[in-house]
């Protein structure tokens, strides 16, 4: 947060599996400077737990003490856009390097989500020690996050029809390879987040 309370840096990390195959996102986001978006969609190279290694990249997601502590880490090529949602229909942008080296630890217990019939999942507070490495150097910070776990379906926000937090925060929107898109943006409260189809409605700017 800067001395105003507003967000100046927002990153997420994202994995969903469908058996061998799965979708990955990472991005980061900053005041004053482009969206930087990693996705690998309907991929394979899954390995022993929850590590992935597709072609030339790499991401890790180690669960050091249940409920407790995670270890979380990427090393990839992303794109910079200037429009956060231009990465919902084709994330065309200028190639950047990117390494993600994050410890998260819990600061709650999980509290339960809504799901899809068959289904089940948590949402839980945190905080979390970042480093990651871009061409422009290296962005070490700290601060609050969440994470969230569903399984028996993908988890996928509300389908609302106007997000709170639009044009007031930072975004850090993406795609998922069934089709939808998932909007997100860090405010001062915190991480809001809808979902969307790419085709079909108006996304908002």
């Amino acid at each position: 947060m800067d001395d105003g309370g507003e967000p100046d840096v927002a990153w997420f990390v994202g994995l969903e599996l469908r058996g061998r195959r799965f979708d990955y996102w990472a991005g980061l986001t900053r005041a004053g400077h482009r969206y930087l978006y990693v996705e690998e969609l309907d991929s394979t190279g899954l390995r022993e737990g929850l590590e992935v290694k597709p072609p030339e990249m790499w991401a890790g997601h180690d669960c050091d003490l249940p409920f407790r502590q995670w270890s979380l880490g990427n090393e990839a090529h992303g794109v910079l856009v200037d429009d956060p949602m231009s990465v919902l229909r084709r994330p065309f942008g200028d190639l950047a390097p990117v390494a993600f080296d994050i410890e998260w630890y819990s600061t709650a217990e999980p509290i339960s989500l809504e799901a899809a019939p068959g289904s089940d999942g948590y949402r839980q507070s945190g905080e979390f020690d970042a480093r990651i490495e871009t061409a422009d150097g290296v962005l070490e910070v700290v601060g609050q996050s969440a994470r969230a776990h569903v399984w028996g379906s993908p988890y996928r926000p509300p389908f609302d029809s106007v997000p709170a937090a639009a044009g007031r925060s930072l975004a850090a929107h993406l795609r998922r390879s069934d089709g939808t898109v998932v909007l997100q943006w860090l405010t001062r409260t915190g991480w809001r987040e809808q979902s969307a189809w790419a085709g079909g409605v108006a996304l908002p700017g």
